[in-house]
């Protein structure tokens, strides 16, 4: 639904609930007013993606899709802030499958600005993962460092470790190309 609907569902059952209380109908009125804040919180915390939360924290990657799904044009639906949380679950949802996709959606998450530094962390993590993956090592290695600076809690402290072992085992620089007509 889009953000406009919901402010005229919200003036509409605001409308019928003060009808209520001039016809001296307490409690239909009552119980209008509380149904009126639903579309209001609807519009700040938006539904599919708080399904999608759900979801990821079911570690349920279908549901994951179906709920992104629901979000047809983000520009009209969300807020600024939920198209940058919106684009960070669809980088999580890409991330085991397609991961120039993924790094994408993440790039465009960061763009649009996450708020939490978990996050962030979380997110330039999986950039680094693209840029490894893409054979630039030099970006890979500023990005995991930025992620290990706004991993506050330590939480992905494992996977950045993992992600440099994997780095010195590559040899990408072009220096150190090691010759493919060389004999050992």
């Amino acid at each position: 639904m889009k953000k406009h609907t919901k402010i005229v569902l919200f003036l509409i059952i605001l409308i019928l609930s003060i009808y209520f209380f001039f016809h001296k109908n307490y409690l239909w009125g009552t119980i209008l007013i509380g149904l009126s804040f639903f579309p209001i919180f609807f519009i700040f915390r938006n539904e599919f993606l708080l399904l999608a939360f759900f979801k990821i924290r079911k570690k349920d990657m279908k549901g994951l899709k179906k709920c992104l799904e629901y979000v047809k044009d983000p520009k009209l639906q969300l807020t600024k802030n939920q198209i940058a949380y919106y684009y960070f679950l669809n980088g999580i949802l890409y991330s085991e499958s397609d991961i120039r996709q993924s790094e994408i959606y993440m790039q465009k998450a960061l763009d649009f600005g996450l708020k939490f530094k978990q996050n962030i962390a979380i997110a330039k993590l999986n950039l680094a993962i693209a840029s490894l993956s893409k054979g630039d090592k030099k970006r890979a290695e500023v990005l995991l460092l930025e992620a290990k600076k706004t991993d506050v809690t330590g939480l992905l402290h494992d996977y950045i470790q993992i992600i440099k072992i994997q780095m010195k085992k590559m040899n990408i620089s072009r220096k150190n190309r090691q010759n493919p007509y060389f004999r050992k």
